[in-house]
């Protein structure tokens, strides 16, 4: 029975180790093929050896079959055989995104290409692939700001590297994250690439940072919450840093997405309950609406919490707390006004605006914004589970 749908004939004309934040240019290129669904990938070259070596460091879930040049017909032959739907043919290796490949799959027909600078790469079935038809017939995609580039000199090296980065900025970012936060943990993620730490390491090592501000925040006062507003803002920053490393080192899964998550919603939870507790000490003076804020901002979130995971237990969503709400799917005033406002109430802007107001002296002042945002987010997750809108 056959259960190929994807195969590969990667070409590697000239074998270059130029190291592409972390990868070389075919580990990247075979990486992505597996992400992308692929079984199994015929590699054809002089330089098997060197190949190999270099794929040795990065254990990958594609069966590889090597050929050298002078056997390109055997490694044609080899692919047929396993009879798969469709083969990705490239010309030779490329920094490529995931995202590529799986639009590639959905122009039918006589398939589809991709690529820039004289290298491009095919998706074609398998009647074309094995009668050597020309694959020029595809539709082409259009890259936009995606990778899809060989990488043969130094300058071509710097340029990939500059393209991954800048997408590391994702549509999601809110203010803070991409004007602020980005600039910093890309500089920080670019190094840290080049080490041994996976992307969940680093993640539990920012999420412990991000509880040592319980401790300046149970204390109270102006530089005790300085200092803990301080931290915690470092925490947010670091808190994008492995995320990149895994989106470079193409190393992401659900279970570094939930860690991530978990650790996310576990600090916030503690430095908000520090503070709730901290502003009801008569020592610091605060009035009592701002006590009051603050049980209402632990209830709302904690509530809003809960909603949240119970909508991602009943629909199976996988890797992530986010859930899509109703009113992002909707056309009236109100879901237009809620949208605008929506970046007001991202992580990274309230933990900046947390910084802010304890610069200013403020600081229990965000309990008032806290409970604000998660009764408006409990609210908005309730209506949710009722509507369920489309992904």
């Amino acid at each position: 029975m056959n259960t190929t749908q994807y195969a590969a004939f990667v070409q590697v004309p000239v074998f270059h180790q130029f190291n592409v934040l972390g990868l070389t240019t075919i580990q990247r290129t075979l990486i992505a093929l597996s992400k992308a669904g692929v079984s199994d990938a015929c590699v054809v070259s002089d330089e098997n050896e060197a190949i190999q070596q270099q794929l040795a460091k990065r254990p990958m879930d594609i069966r590889l079959h090597f050929f050298k040049k002078n056997e390109a017909e055997a490694a044609h032959q080899k692919l047929v055989s396993l009879q798969p739907e469709k083969v990705y043919l490239f010309q030779e290796p490329v920094a490529v995104d995931i995202s590529v490949l799986e639009d590639m799959k959905k122009s039918p027909g006589d398939g589809s290409a991709a690529g820039t600078k004289g290298c491009m790469i095919y998706l074609l079935p398998l009647s074309a692939f094995q009668s050597k038809k020309d694959p020029q017939n595809g539709a082409f995609m259009m890259l936009g700001n995606r990778t899809c580039h060989p990488v043969r000199s130094e300058e071509e090296l710097r340029d990939v590297k500059a393209r991954i980065i800048r997408n590391l900025t994702k549509p999601t970012d809110g203010w803070a994250s991409r004007y602020l936060n980005r600039p910093i943990s890309t500089r920080i993620s670019r190094v840290m690439v080049y080490t041994g730490i996976t992307p969940n390491q680093f993640t539990f090592i920012t999420g412990l940072i991000a509880f040592i501000p319980v401790y300046f925040v149970l204390k109270g006062g102006y530089w005790n919450w300085l200092i803990g507003a301080a931290i915690y803002h470092l925490a947010s920053v670091l808190d994008g840093v492995d995320g990149e490393i895994a989106r470079m080192k193409m190393l992401h899964s659900k279970f570094g997405q939930w860690l991530d998550t978990i650790f996310d919603f576990a600090s916030m939870v503690a430095v908000l309950i520090a503070l709730v507790i901290s502003v009801q000490n008569p020592e610091h003076n605060q009035p009592f609406y701002i006590q009051n804020a603050g049980w209402a901002a632990l209830f709302a979130a904690v509530g809003a919490i809960l909603s949240i995971v119970i909508y991602n237990i009943r629909y199976k969503r996988e890797g992530t707390f986010y859930i899509p709400y109703a009113y992002l799917s909707s056309e009236s005033r109100w879901a237009k006004a809620l949208a605008k406002i929506n970046n007001i109430g991202k992580r990274d802007f309230y933990i900046f605006l947390f910084l802010l107001l304890a610069v200013v002296g403020m600081f229990p002042f965000a309990l008032v914004y806290v409970a604000v945002m998660a009764i408006l987010v409990f609210l908005l997750s309730m209506q949710t589970h009722f509507t369920r809108p489309k992904d």
